[in-house]
């Protein structure tokens, strides 16, 4: 599963927490005219592992209206089991849906377009699309990223890369893969996607799952630590895709998960003690921007971000206690509550659409 040590870690703290209640509720409503889902939020539920009930949610920024079985209601059927993460491409939206070991394809307002069956352990993490003939997946299992081709969804070509690997972020003709290794992995995998195989492996920290690139073009990776270690120190780790080395790292406690980086240079990150955020100008760290108990009231801990550029909000996701439906809570750039709206169960993925 996409979160499973924090999963694990979670329900260690079941008998160290209290449950409160919290509310304020968006008023959530089904939009039964068929449109192309835009300038709203797209939330990607994974649901239960093994229920088969992933779902996809969709806010819509003007009416204030969630339609909460996006997927199911368009197409009468399940999107499937531990939906993963989506990438938008072409006004479609290509989901990875893990233990269901295919990449689901919609179209805007939620109808399946079609589907690429990855094959048994195809596990499918993360997606990157560079154009309507190659796109790339990073397959949890293989220890590969998958080559596709988005249009025909067809299977191109396997990768292999390190093990067990999550985050895909590409940059000069070059994938830098995040190799987890179920948590005891540290190193970043480069992929020439003109050579079609790894040109280099650089060390990060412990735990790497997400990368994303920075206002400068760099390589950001999240690395999370051992989630088993509560004083376990990893962090962020800036990669020169230039010179392919590693330029620098901030170190920090509490598993930073989840990040967002906002064009005022401003990192977002989940944490265990909530949503911290880091001025990659100054260096200047604060572990708690946002307190995790006024995102979630049962563990304090938050599950995804994003961050409206335009508007200038966060969005944080609220898995509850990953068993029942979970929230979406908005703050300014000062750490105030705005609003929340409700969504499907496990909320681990939220995606601005305009």
């Amino acid at each position: 599963m996409r979160k499973l040590f924090l999963k694990i870690y979670i329900s260690i703290l079941l008998f160290l927490t209290s449950v409160l209640f919290f509310s304020c509720s968006e008023k959530n409503l089904i939009d039964d005219d068929w449109r192309l889902y835009q300038g709203g939020i797209f939330v990607l539920n994974e649901g239960l592992y093994g229920r088969n009930n992933s779902e996809l949610s969709f806010y819509d920024f003007n009416t204030k209206i969630v339609t909460p079985n996006l997927f199911e209601k368009s197409n009468n059927r399940s999107l499937g089991d531990n939906a993963n993460s989506m990438f938008i491409f072409n006004s479609k939206g290509y989901i990875a849906v893990d233990a269901s070991n295919k990449i689901e394809v919609i179209t805007l307002d939620g109808k399946s377009y079609g589907l690429l069956d990855l094959g048994p352990q195809g596990s499918p993490r993360e997606i990157f699309i560079l154009d309507e003939n190659r796109g790339f997946v990073t397959s949890f299992s293989k220890n590969s990223v998958i080559e596709f081709n988005p249009k025909s969804l067809t299977i191109t070509r396997e990768i292999p890369v390190g093990r067990f690997p999550e985050g895909i972020v590409y940059k000069d003709s070059k994938l830098f893969v995040a190799n987890s290794d179920l948590g005891k992995g540290s190193t970043i995998s480069v992929v020439d996607i003109n050579q079609n195989s790894v040109i280099k492996t650089i060390s990060v920290g412990v735990n790497p799952r997400s990368v994303q690139l920075s206002n400068d073009g760099k390589v950001v990776v999240g690395c999370s630590g051992d989630f088993f270690n509560p004083n376990a120190i990893s962090g962020f780790y800036f990669i020169d895709p230039s010179t392919l080395t590693l330029v620098d790292s901030i170190k920090l406690k509490y598993h930073p998960q989840d990040f967002v980086i906002n064009k005022n240079n401003s990192l977002f990150f989940i944490n265990d003690l909530g949503v911290g955020r880091i001025n990659l100008t100054s260096k200047l760290v604060d572990t708690v921007f946002i307190d995790g108990m006024q995102i979630n009231d049962i563990y304090g801990i938050p599950y995804a971000l994003t961050f409206d550029e335009p508007n200038q909000i966060l969005y944080v996701s609220n898995p509850k206690d990953f068993t029942q439906n979970g929230e979406v809570k908005s703050f300014d750039t000062s750490g105030m509550f705005i609003s929340k709206f409700d969504v499907k169960i496990n909320p681990g993925g939220i995606y601005i659409h305009r």
